[in-house]
């Protein structure tokens, strides 16, 4: 009886331990696009590309510099939908979650047709999936179904 007890407790201390050091990776920092390692759309113009990322308390903030130009996104990693951008003709929505390791981040457009009381919706989602390598020193960006890969290098 008492080995039985003695296993059980050492199996939850185990689980235990697993189930906080399981958690989701730190992307933070700063990341730099290797073109050379990445998959761009054909029609890529991309000349380089630098990505900061900052975790705060609950969300994940993206600050990219791509040739020069500046943009900011931020994702709270909790499978909530929500607006991501509000454009005239229409809304991006987005929901982000971790999946194992990964942080699996799902668009939809929404598109509205000025003056037209046509409201396209239901289009099939963005799925862009973010994994970190076991070395922390690679994140990868796997964007539209395999389609574009892109390949970041820790600075």
């Amino acid at each position: 009886m008492r080995l039985l007890v003695t296993i059980t407790l050492v199996l939850v201390v185990v689980f235990t331990a697993l189930a906080q050091t399981s958690g989701a990776p730190d992307f933070s920092g700063t990341w730099v696009l290797n073109a050379t390692k990445s998959t761009l759309p054909k029609e890529s113009t991309i000349k380089s590309q630098t990505l900061v990322i900052d975790n705060k308390k609950s969300a994940i903030v993206f600050h990219y510099k791509t040739d020069g130009k500046k943009s900011t996104e931020t994702y709270t990693p909790d499978g909530k939908k929500r607006v991501a951008l509000n454009m005239s003709s229409g809304q991006l929505t987005s929901s982000a979650s971790w999946r194992d390791s990964a942080l699996v981040i799902e668009s939809t457009l929404d598109i509205k047709i000025p003056n037209v009381t046509v409201v396209v919706t239901g289009l099939k989602p963005v799925i862009d999936t973010w994994t970190l390598a076991a070395d922390g020193r690679t994140l990868t960006h796997d964007a539209n179904d395999h389609k574009e890969i892109y390949v970041y290098e820790k600075q």
